[in-house]
C-alpha cells in the first residue's frame, strides 16, 4: 500500500482522500493515519467503499477516536469524521 498522506484543510483539520481504494485498505489505512493525528484535532475520511463506512469506524472507536458523523457525500461517497 502506498503512503496516504493527511491533508490539512486549516488549524486543526485534516483529510485523508481513501476514494478509488478497494476494501479493506480503508481499514487498515485509517489506524495508520490516526497515529499521525495531532491531539485536538478532527480527520475527514473520504471513502467510497461501502464496507468502509461499518469497518472504518469500527478500528476509530477502538483506538480512542470519536466518530463524529458518517455523510453520503454523492452517489457512491461518505465521509467519516473522527476526532481525536
Amino acid at each position: 500500500m502506498s503512503e496516504i498522506k493527511l491533508t490539512k484543510s486549516c488549524e486543526g483539520y485534516y483529510q485523508a482522500d481513501m476514494r478509488g481504494w478497494m476494501c479493506p485498505y480503508p481499514k487498515y489505512a485509517v489506524e495508520m493515519i490516526l497515529k499521525k493525528l495531532p491531539a485536538q484535532s478532527t480527520l475527514d475520511f473520504l471513502v467510497d467503499c461501502p464496507a468502509a463506512t461499518v469497518d472504518v469506524p469500527k478500528v476509530a472507536r477502538y483506538n480512542g477516536f470519536k466518530v463524529l458523523e458518517i455523510t453520503s457525500l454523492n452517489d457512491g461517497e461518505w465521509m467519516i469524521k473522527i476526532s481525536r
